[in-house]
């Protein structure tokens, strides 16, 4: 699991107006909120995106270092962007203890090649590219493993096939699919599409062709 650290500073200051003086100033409104209760923050933008840099697509903890003083272990529980300019606009904090477990989400990493996509034509559908688990902070995984070596036509791996590090519990309906092998042959004679949309189209044009010679 990645550990990061990150100084932020203590805000007094709140409303529409504080918050765009904030930004205008390079830095990012947050808050904390846990067992210590609910603190106001403001963070550096260029030190908040170095650390989100580092931190990439895995699960990490932040110890955030309040004034130089208090530090709190944190799980970053939401960040707010601008969807055109990519502008950091939010940042939430969740404060987590060493001897309580926690809640969050894990990213998956697929490995391995598809039996059903390297010799039978199959395409890969995955459901799922994040899960949410549940265990104390020191044993928190920073990806969870997917092996679709074994995957054939119409085989799926569901919720409860994934293999998580011991102290890690899967929350959610176990017969959950993350990742299954569909075909993209299309079933003429029942007029049935397995293969999406595209395949959809192939039947109703062999349809039409049909009708055009009777």
């Amino acid at each position: 699991m990645a550990h990061l650290k990150l100084l932020v500073t203590k805000r007094s200051e709140f409303g529409r107006g504080s918050m765009k003086r904030l930004r205008t100033s390079g830095s990012v409104p947050a808050v904390v909120y846990g067992h210590s209760g609910t603190t106001a923050l403001t963070v550096n933008e260029k030190e908040l995106r170095t650390m989100l840099k580092q931190k990439g697509h895995l699960a990490a903890l932040v110890d955030i270092s309040i004034d130089g003083g208090i530090t709190l272990l944190s799980d970053i529980a939401d960040i707010q962007k601008n969807p055109v300019t990519d502008e950091l606009l939010h940042v939430d904090f969740h404060e987590v203890l060493q001897t309580e477990k926690m809640t969050t989400v894990v990213p998956l990493e697929f490995f391995g090649e598809s039996v059903g996509v390297k010799n039978n034509g199959g395409v890969l559908d995955i459901a799922r590219h994040d899960v949410s688990v549940r265990c104390l902070p020191a044993d928190l995984p920073a990806v969870i493993r997917v092996d679709i070596g074994g995957l054939d036509i119409d085989d799926i791996i569901h919720l409860s096939n994934l293999q998580v590090p011991a102290g890690v519990e899967l929350i959610g309906d176990p017969s959950t699919p993350v990742v299954s092998c569909i075909s993209v042959t299309v079933g003429v004679e029942s007029g049935v599409a397995v293969g999406g949309a595209k395949a959809e189209e192939g039947v109703k044009a062999e349809a039409d062709k049909k009708e055009t010679k009777a």
